[in-house]
């Protein structure tokens, strides 16, 4: 029997945009993998995949907000729960609880996403400064080509993730509780 398929749902272009895309793959390969860990880490599992789909939920809370400054810090929050997700995947494989052949599949999609989701942000920095962002229905279009893309290997020593997670050392702000959920 064929499958019916899904009525398409509103905003198409966030279904369009490349990071939303990957984070989503991201998050059925987590969903994937996790199956393989044994029972009693459920509460790992659970933070794994909590984490995985709360890369492109809010992905997408950020886009459909009607400010620039807004969709950013969405972004930076996918950021963060980007790498909250790959502090666990590099647990799980420390400790092999993941097949080493998974490692490769996994840390590829993992920083394709990341890349991705940087050079959104960066993008949407740039639309921020230069006043160039336009949310009139129909104008909003985000493609891969118009992304500052410069492919790089994700580290957990790299200062960019370092700055995104560890407040200023002269700053008395720290992240609220929501954001690390």
């Amino acid at each position: 029997m064929p499958q019916k398929s899904l009525p398409t749902l509103q905003p198409q272009g966030l279904r369009d945009l490349r990071a939303y895309q990957l984070a989503k793959q991201l998050s059925h390969l987590i969903y994937d993998l996790t199956t393989v860990l044994p029972k009693s880490e459920f509460r790992l599992v659970g933070q794994m995949r909590g984490a995985a789909v709360s890369v492109f939920g809010n992905i997408a809370e950020g886009y459909g907000r009607s400010a620039v400054g807004d969709y950013i810090r969405f972004c930076e929050i996918a950021r963060g729960s980007l790498a909250e997700l790959g502090s666990y995947v590099e647990f799980c494989f420390e400790r092999k609880m993941l097949k080493p052949a998974d490692e490769t599949k996994i840390f590829e999609q993992y920083n394709h996403t990341w890349n991705t989701l940087g050079a959104l942000i960066r993008s949407l920095q740039k639309k921020k400064q230069d006043g160039s962002w336009d949310r009139t229905p129909g104008t909003l279009k985000e493609e891969g080509a118009t992304y500052d893309f410069e492919p790089e290997l994700f580290t957990f020593d790299d200062p960019t993730f370092q700055s995104s997670i560890l407040p200023d050392e002269d700053s008395t702000d720290y992240p609220n509780e929501e954001d690390n959920a």
